[in-house]
């Protein structure tokens, strides 16, 4: 018997409902913030490295290698490396920004949709909390009984179920501001990360544009 009272002490309706706040929010930090967090660390890795690099005057630079950026933009990266070679060839330059820039890396690389939707449901899950506990509350309520003990009993469920009510909404809202916070802040933070390293990477990697005679005359000669 005690260990059924247990039971329905730990998966208690308000239990669960905060328990699918708990396992939505921790899901979707896991698909929207850590991959934020991760590729806004790569690319100032990547800054931090190509600067170095200049500076030391080394010949064979890191960021020809399509694993520079890591294997969430690796595909991207190998584009750009393909088409910059194409291009220098011709005596022209590539701009970095058309394959590093916030649809490539934010929305290609994490979870946006995800993030949208996610506060919604927290919020959802808050509110059904609410119906759920105001069900349950007024679902022994009867103030037709003679005895007083009955009613009172009725009328502590009824608090009971209303306390569930008011705590789980607000259990809701302060998930869905919460991730909204942290969704809002990794998110600028990627953004400057794209900024810098598309900054860094223009000023002293990508290969500067020929004049325009010397790009003439090495159509001339190819042809």
């Amino acid at each position: 018997m005690d260990m059924l009272r247990l039971l329905k002490g730990i998966f208690s309706l308000d239990t669960l409902i905060y328990l699918a706040i708990l396992l939505v929010l921790l899901y979707a930090m896991a698909r929207c913030l850590l991959p934020l967090v991760s590729l806004a660390g790569k690319l100032r890795r990547a800054a931090r490295v190509i600067i170095t690099e200049n500076k030391q005057n080394k010949e064979k630079k890191s960021w020809n290698d399509i694993h520079f950026l890591g294997d969430r933009l690796e595909g991207v990266w190998a584009d750009f490396l393909q088409n910059a070679e194409l291009r220098d060839a011709h005596g022209e330059s590539c701009d970095v920004t058309q394959y590093i820039n916030e649809e490539t890396v934010i929305e290609a690389c994490s979870g946006t949709r995800l993030a949208e939707i996610t506060p919604g449901i927290l919020t959802s899950l808050g509110i059904l909390g609410t119906f759920l506990g105001l069900v349950m509350g007024l679902s022994g309520l009867n103030l037709n009984a003679a005895d007083t003990s009955v009613l009172l009993g009725a009328m502590q469920k009824l608090i009971g179920g209303m306390s569930t009510a008011f705590l789980t909404s607000i259990a809701g809202v302060v998930a869905s501001i919460l991730f909204n916070l942290l969704n809002t802040h990794y998110t600028n933070k990627c953004e400057k990360a794209i900024d810098r390293f598309c900054e860094v990477f223009s000023l002293y990697a990508l290969p500067k544009p020929v004049s325009q005679d010397t790009a003439m005359l090495t159509l001339a000669q190819e042809q």
